[in-house]
């Protein structure tokens, strides 16, 4: 119970404080054109023949079902505003300490589900991914409750208990890989270790059949008719073409050194070493993101994933230091201790990756604030950024606080793009902000300088990648 109680702490901090992302307001809004439209699968051509409809664009090339996540998120938003979409990934991020208890206290793990729940809450990643509104902690309940069954149900009931409840993994695993389809890069590993705690025949017939079928009827009516534009969104590097910078890889391991080290311990512990490596095996495939996805979010989504794999032989790893740092002495309070302090030192690690993961959230508040306090009727806004589509946060809330304002995005464009777009929309704010290098954007300043926009406000983000600088520009004289 204590457990749950920091966890609901630290995702209500997030909660109510973290700015809304790009992420978030992207999810919002694909989720606000399924409501309207009621179009679920991308219709044929919708992506190429309506180039001016953005929605539709990011409909189509989103890496998941937009009737789940994105779904669920705009009617929470509907009612309760961000703070209700959060509040639904806060609490199947509760519910998700409460599979992964589940999953340490089974017998192949030892019954160590109270320090399995405390090892995950501690990481600190998992809560904080909790309460943003997308995809993410969908996708990784599902994969929490798909383990829990397959591993509750290896060693106990009767045949016609195992053969649903394996079926029903078999669903939720299937869920969790419609919700996000990077969850797909741990199904061969995630088959082959069902595989490992079942009969042959029973995993082919009670899970692999049924996951293929779902699959299969999914990809036939939503990916396939999706598929020119899920391939565009996806940077797909076989073996033969291998560009994906070192820097990517060094990213995921800052995330996944700590389980990956405890997990390493936990193979030596002496009644669940053999499962704390299969587990190891099964959190691997979050390494191949960079050459499924560029996007930061799925790489989130991923480690989110492997840390529920990984959870159970961290905690191994953590009886098993216990053990050798009390010596193995007889007296009762030594080892918990022990224990206790390397979970300390767990909480400590995990606050500093929520202090990292924040401060890779652009906080657009100053310039959406000054936007809504500036702006009148008919406002038309120019984002000019680089860093994912900001301009669904100026959408959120200027679109309904100055009806019919117009949020237009510029992405990486040159001198005359901006000027074609500025002739064509005739902005009243122009927003700039400097993803782009120092040079270009001190250059795209005086560009808008010489178009006659004057500088209206200036303010920093402190980000992970270093101070950025975000520039306001207003049409005429101040």
């Amino acid at each position: 119970m204590l457990i749950l109680i920091y966890g609901l702490a630290v995702m209500c901090w997030g909660l109510f404080r973290d700015p809304l992302s790009p992420e978030e307001a992207k999810s919002i809004f694909m989720g606000r054109h399924v409501i309207a439209e009621w179009i679920l699968p991308c219709s044929e051509g919708m992506a190429t023949n309506n180039p001016a409809s953005a929605i539709e664009s990011l409909t189509c090339a989103y890496p998941g079902s937009v009737a789940i996540a994105p779904l669920v998120v705009a009617l929470a938003d509907s009612f309760f505003g961000i703070y209700g979409s959060r509040l639904v990934g806060a609490i199947l991020g509760l519910l998700l300490i409460v599979l992964v208890y589940q999953i340490g206290n089974t017998p192949l793990h030892g019954k160590r589900g109270l320090i399995t729940a405390a090892t995950f809450v501690f990481f600190g990643l998992p809560l904080q991914l909790s309460v943003t509104a997308s995809a993410g902690v969908y996708a990784a309940f599902f994969v929490g409750f798909s383990l829990l069954l397959i591993e509750s149900n290896a060693e106990s009931r009767s045949g016609r208990q195992r053969r649903f409840l394996l079926l029903l993994a078999a669903l939720s695993f299937a869920l969790a890989m419609i919700t996000n389809y990077i969850t797909a890069l741990f199904a061969i590993p995630f088959v082959l270790f069902v595989f490992f705690r079942y009969r042959f025949a029973a995993g082919s017939l009670f899970f692999l059949l049924p996951l293929i079928t779902v699959l299969s009827l999914y990809g036939y009516l939503a990916v396939l008719p999706a598929w020119s534009s899920l391939h565009d969104a996806l940077v797909i590097s076989l073996p033969g073409g291998w560009k994906i910078p070192s820097s990517k890889f060094v990213y995921i391991l800052g995330w996944l050194v700590m389980p990956y080290l405890l997990a390493t311990f936990g193979i030596f512990h002496k009644e669940g070493g053999k499962n704390a490596f299969f587990m190891m095996l099964l959190a691997s495939p979050s390494f191949l993101t960079p050459y499924i996805s560029s996007k930061v979010g799925d790489v989130h989504t991923a480690v989110f994933i492997s840390l529920i794999f990984l959870t159970p032989a961290a905690a191994l790893g953590v009886d098993r230091m216990g053990e050798i740092f009390s010596s193995h002495k007889s007296m009762p309070l030594v080892k918990p201790f022990f224990v206790s302090i390397i979970l300390i030192i767990i909480w400590v690690f995990g606050i500093q990756q929520i202090k990292e993961l924040k401060r890779e959230r652009p906080d657009l508040s100053p310039a959406v604030a000054f936007l809504y306090q500036k702006g009148s009727a008919c406002t038309t806004v120019l984002v000019d950024s680089d860093y994912g589509s900001p301009e669904y946060v100026y959408r959120y809330y200027l679109e309904e606080r100055f009806p019919p304002a117009r949020v237009a995005p510029i992405a990486r464009g040159n001198e005359k793009e901006r000027r074609d777009m500025v002739i064509s929309m005739r902005p009243d704010y122009v927003v700039v902000d400097d993803y782009h290098s120092v040079r270009s954007f001190v250059q795209v300043c005086h560009e808008y300088l010489a178009q006659g926009f004057t500088v209206a406000a200036t303010y920093q983000m402190s980000l992970a990648s270093g101070v950025k600088n975000v520039r306001i520009f207003q049409k005429g004289a101040l």
